[in-house]
């Protein structure tokens, strides 16, 4: 009886002792910390990548490649555009408003386009812009609406040479207006006339800010609609300065001419004032 009593108790006392291990860890096998979920603070703290290591692949141990689905294509280099420009003109024929871009198509030519508004006229102009060295011509063939009148006014064959070397800016103008194409018989306001225009300046960059050089301009009448009260085919002829200041703010540039009007009028002064907007 003592000897069944005491197999009990041992039994027992085993028994407790396993549960109690199988509780238990023991002290030579440390449990790993569970890994701790980031705050909001550890979050807004974290340091961004760069930009330039964002695109790298991170470094790590070596891995079968799994094939996937090719993601979406990244956004590439931003999307270029046409040079383009806008240009605002006050003088004697009143506020002109011009806009244009230049096209590329091959290397040093490019597809130049403008329009240019003045009163009920508009006009669109058309040509190539052939780079030589320092130099741009654009030859252009225009056709100016009459709104007004709703009707065509006139061609404008035209042609422009701008650039030059440092410390060196210029620009030529050359345009024929010819309102005979759409009225020979002048009934119009602004038919029956033919005449030349053109401008020339010379600039010489005195920094970052300003050039400064001889300016001259001229009409030409080439038929008798387009004289001035006295008969006089040289209608005008003003000669003057030009002030050029470029970088006035990003990508403008502000010019004033002030001239002398050397054909007989009452009223001498010359000028122009012109904003220039490139894109």
């Amino acid at each position: 009886m003592q000897t069944t009593r005491f197999a009990l108790l041992s039994s027992l006392v085993l028994l407790l002792g396993h549960n109690t291990a199988l509780a238990q860890t023991p002290a030579d096998e440390p449990v790993a910390p569970a890994a701790e979920t980031p705050t909001a603070e550890a979050s807004a703290t974290a340091p961004t990548p760069e930009p330039a290591a964002m695109g790298a692949a991170p470094e790590g141990p070596a891995v079968e490649p799994v094939a996937v689905a090719p993601a979406a294509e990244a956004p590439g280099a931003e999307e270029t555009f046409p040079a383009a420009w806008f240009r605002i003109d006050s003088d004697g024929s009143g506020v002109q408003l011009w806009a244009g871009a230049t096209h590329p198509l091959t290397d040093g030519i490019g597809l130049a386009t403008d329009l240019y508004v003045v009163g009920t006229l508009g006009e669109f102009d058309i040509g190539p812009a052939i780079t030589a060295g320092t130099f741009t011509l654009t030859p252009m063939l225009g056709a100016q609406a009459d709104w007004a009148n709703r009707r065509m006014a006139a061609l404008v064959p035209q042609f422009y040479l701008t650039g030059g070397p440092d410390p060196i800016y210029t620009e030529l103008w050359l345009q024929n207006y010819a309102y005979t194409v759409f009225d020979k018989t002048g009934g119009t306001a602004t038919g029956g006339g033919n005449y030349i225009y053109a401008r020339w300046f010379i600039d010489y960059k005195l920094g970052k800010y300003a050039a400064v050089g001889p300016e001259v301009e001229l009409t030409y009448a080439l038929n008798s609609k387009s004289q001035n009260a006295d008969g006089d085919k040289l209608t005008s002829l003003p000669v003057g300065v030009n002030l050029m200041l470029p970088n006035y703010g990003k990508g403008n540039t502000f010019f004033i001419f002030a001239g002398y009007e050397t054909v007989k009028s009452e009223n001498r002064l010359a000028g122009r004032l012109s904003f220039v907007r490139n894109f």
